[in-house]
């Protein structure tokens, strides 16, 4: 009798051992063409790499459960850029594209002079083509003659 519990103990153990590692091969992140779509049921995350050393990082949520989560991450990262911790210096934000046919919004990034220094356009799809992105970002060139006018 001893014998068969403990081989069923060991049994089970091998068993959830084996769903363990399937559930985190399903939490895997898959990077496409600087999009980042975590796990379903989480936000999508797409990077804007800036000439002035820094990039614009966008979280978007598809629900508004999604938003949320975005928003907690935004602001986290955001936290830590404005610390001098964060690994890679994007600022971050979050977008709700969770009511309508889609979002679309403009972010001005300000030096600490106030000097516009991009414009990052945020537009997104409420529905994702066959096999492509929701979301576009197009990066607004800031000339000086703009930027001495916003002064």
């Amino acid at each position: 009798m001893k014998r068969l519990i403990i081989a069923t103990t060991i049994a089970l153990g091998l068993v959830c051992a084996g769903s363990g590692s399937a559930a985190q091969d399903q939490m895997r992140t898959t990077n496409l063409q600087n999009v980042t779509v975590n796990a379903p049921g989480q936000y999508e995350t797409y990077v804007l790499d800036l000439p002035m050393g820094y990039g614009f990082e966008a979280f978007v949520g598809n629900t508004h459960r999604q938003y949320v989560q975005a928003q907690q991450a935004a602001e986290s990262s955001e936290a830590l850029r404005k610390m001098g911790m964060a690994p890679q210096p994007y600022v971050a934000v979050a977008v709700d594209n969770s009511t309508g046919p889609g979002v679309a919004k403009q972010f001005q990034l300000i030096d600490s002079a106030q000097n516009t220094v991009a414009i990052v356009n945020v537009y997104c799809k409420r529905v994702a083509p066959s096999g492509g992105k929701r979301c576009l970002l197009a990066p607004q060139s800031v000339s000086l003659s703009q930027r001495l006018a916003s002064i």
